[in-house]
């Protein structure tokens, strides 16, 4: 995190390459690729391999350990990229949520989490602990995954929403590899390169 006399993740310029937010003059040089000089990574520990999938919900993505799956529920979630808790809290339908501010105009939700670590107003470093991965609330139909949306503040209103066709989510970019584009895509042994280093 940032202490007393240091930069804010607010502050800090926005990361090299991403896609554009379409339609939104005011707001169409934004990037959403995430801030500081990481970008966004997945929210995992190096070298952990995930499997991506939209089903019926692009651009988010419902993320689970490969190669079978064995070992997502409890996963370690990280931050994908430096930013500030914005909100943290038990949803009547996703269970726990956790959402980060990560400057710029730029958020990622997390959804059906079997733990939170972090609360509103941490500020955490891209690779910290924010919780685990689970499958709290019912629309995690009781299997566990991390439910992972990106999005960009296009109204202007300081925050995210998230969980609907409408809400302000776009394609997340990972490494610089963008994820997300349509319904029913599958990625394969994504490898994770949060902090590696």
């Amino acid at each position: 995190g940032t202490g007393p006399g240091t930069t804010s993740p607010r502050g800090v310029p926005a990361g090299a390459g991403g896609g554009r937010v379409e339609g939104d003059p005011v707001r169409a040089d934004l990037p959403v690729d995430g801030v500081g000089a990481g970008g966004v990574q997945l929210p995992f520990r190096c070298g952990d391999e995930w499997r991506l999938d939209t089903w019926a919900h692009a651009p988010a993505l419902d993320m689970v350990r490969e190669p079978d799956q064995t070992g997502t529920e409890g996963a370690l979630l990280v931050a994908p990229a430096a930013g500030v808790v914005n909100q943290s809290f038990t949803h009547d339908n996703a269970g726990n949520v956790i959402q980060i501010d990560h400057g710029d105009g730029t958020f990622s939700t997390y959804l059906h989490l079997e733990s939170r670590t972090v609360g509103v107003g941490d500020e955490v470093a891209q690779g910290d602990e924010i919780g685990r991965v689970g499958r709290s609330g019912p629309t995690a139909n009781n299997h566990p995954h991390l439910h992972f949306e990106f999005a960009v503040d296009s109204n202007g209103d300081g925050e995210a929403s998230w969980g609907t066709a409408d809400s302000e989510r776009v394609e997340p970019t990972f490494d610089g590899v963008e994820f997300g584009q349509e319904n029913s895509q599958t990625w394969r042994n994504v490898t994770s390169r949060n902090s590696c280093g």
